[in-house]
């Protein structure tokens, strides 16, 4: 009897969970998706743009690198570039499709040793041919050239071409003599001519079908049935001039999933449109007062050096403990769980991580995790396990294959999964594993005294790093009761890891997107 209490007990406390995870979930996409629409917002009332490159460092460019050139560097602000005589490009990074007839006028800050000429490379979707422009000429001074988008003339591969208009991706080709220079200062997209300002203080929700008057600013209601947006969808797009900028509301009646799946749709209908969350109207308005408020008055500094001072503080925090830690067992346990912990969920929960972290942040991962692993001197676990570990590891497997062969649409194929990501993904559940099951699992159990809490906890923190990504940070709340129990029993990584890595990668490619959208963590998986 006490064991079935317990086991009651237990699936209510998992359930409770699973709400409480979804409902944090759907927090931080709706916050997520109102502090973009405000950003939005703030610049289309004042009329600015969000297409504005600045070129300090190899973030700033596409894929980190100048394509065809001899050499290139960053310095004072500007990218500098020598020719090795052949066209050279730069790819301007494009935070989200861009509307190239809502943004037409390229301005670019630039100067060359000697005569060149400018080429733009464009592609209006990813797989789509390449279109060229006709040479811009570059005289030898700096210059800042206005180039509209819509007056150059353009081909593609079979001949004359229209100017694009949209943009997946965005090429500055530059032809140059051999061992001469180009430094590039900046470039910006600016607004079409006469765009029309958006009214931050009286938004008005309407119907797909309603026709706005000018000087009102309206927002298009979608209908709650997925089946029905798609149309509607495009019947906006038709129907809203090139001056005025779409600003649609997003439902959010269904999962987060399917919330993002929707704004990525209308993006790829009206890239200049601003989805705002049903939810968050009056807030998302409100902020973009802020913002725009804000962006008026001076611009305060962020001080770097105090980033580097904290970073300095917890390094020697994390030395001082681990050199001298607290003499009581469960004190000793919890403490080194907190250190572990909380840099990952402060980045991930917290969203601070973006997928490219910065020289700071992988400073603090990399001090965290030399921590980490100096805490399996002496070693707990091993590497390897018996047969039952392997065995109860792969029935783990077989449950997600189930799960995802059941939420299989036979429509769609199959995502597909390389070698190479594989590999990689096995590196990296084994290193999750090392986490949450050697380091915190391992130490709950000190700290509580009971192993049924000690696995809920090591699963909560599991699910807690997958943050924001609902249907991830269930399945890892799953797999991470599984995983962490059978650690307890075994205390052995390998089978584990395997086991990770085969279930995600099962699920990832069963999947589809509406349920499971990416594998992706913190602000990289709302963008």
């Amino acid at each position: 009897m006490r064991e079935l209490c317990i086991v009651i007990a237990f699936a209510a406390v998992l359930a409770t969970t699973v709400w409480l995870l979804c409902r944090l979930s759907q927090s931080q996409t709706t916050a997520y998706l109102s502090d973009s629409a405000a950003q939005s917002l703030a610049l289309a009332a004042s009329g600015d743009t969000p297409y504005r490159w600045h070129f300090h460092n190899l973030q700033d460019i596409v894929a980190g690198r100048v394509f065809g050139a001899q050499s290139f560097f960053f310095r004072n602000d500007r990218l500098d570039i020598e020719s090795s005589g052949s066209a050279f490009e730069i790819g301007l990074p494009l935070p989200r499709p861009l509307d190239t007839q809502r943004f037409p006028h390229l301005q670019i800050s630039t100067t060359v040793d000697t005569f060149a000429e400018l080429r733009l490379v464009v592609r209006e979707r990813l797989d789509a041919p390449e279109l060229v422009s006709a040479p811009i000429a570059l005289t030898p001074r700096h210059s800042d050239y206005s180039l509209d988008l819509m007056k150059l003339t353009w081909a593609e591969s079979s001949g004359p071409a229209a100017p694009p208009k949209r943009a997946a991706m965005l090429r500055l080709q530059i032809s140059l003599a051999a061992h001469r220079s180009l430094y590039l200062h900046a470039a910006a997209l600016e607004r079409v001519d006469g765009a029309q300002s958006v009214d931050l203080a009286s938004p008005h929700v309407v119907a797909s079908g309603t026709i706005v008057l000018p000087g009102i600013t309206g927002i298009y209601r979608l209908p709650v049935n997925p089946n029905e947006q798609p149309n509607i969808v495009a019947n906006i797009a038709k129907s809203i001039n090139i001056p005025s900028t779409p600003l649609i509301l997003v439902p959010q009646h269904g999962r987060v999933e399917q919330q993002l799946r929707l704004r990525d749709a209308i993006l790829s209908a009206m890239p200049a449109a601003i989805p705002i969350p049903a939810s968050a109207v009056e807030a998302t308005f409100a902020q973009a007062r802020a913002k725009l408020a804000q962006a008026a008055s001076s611009p305060v500094s962020e001080s770097l050096s105090l980033r580097w001072i904290a970073l300095g503080i917890i390094v020697v925090i994390l030395i001082v403990v681990r050199l001298r830690p607290p003499a009581n067992p469960r004190l000793r346990a919890l403490v080194e769980i907190a250190l572990v912990m909380a840099a990952p969920l402060w980045l991930i929960v917290g969203g601070h991580f973006d997928g490219n972290p910065d020289s700071w942040q992988l400073g603090l991962i990399g001090f965290v995790l030399l921590y980490a692993i100096s805490l399996s001197f002496p070693r707990s676990w091993r590497w390897n396990g018996s047969a039952r570990a392997w065995l109860l590891a792969a029935a783990v497997v077989a449950l997600a294959a189930i799960i995802g062969w059941i939420g299989h649409d036979p429509n769609m194929p199959l995502r597909s999964i390389d070698s190479g990501h594989i590999a990689r993904y096995l590196a990296w559940a084994l290193l999750q594993q090392y986490l949450v099951c050697a380091i915190c699992t391992e130490r709950w159990r000190i700290v509580t005294g009971n192993a049924v809490v000690a696995v809920y906890l090591g699963a909560l923190g599991f699910a807690l790093m997958h943050t924001p990504n609902a249907t991830l940070m269930l399945a890892t709340l799953c797999g991470g009761v599984c995983w962490c129990a059978l650690y307890l029993r075994e205390r052995a990584l390998l089978p584990l890891a395997v086991s990770h890595a085969a279930s995600a990668l099962l699920l990832l490619a069963l999947l589809q997107p509406d349920i499971l959208l990416s594998a992706e963590v913190g602000i990289r998986f709302l963008r």
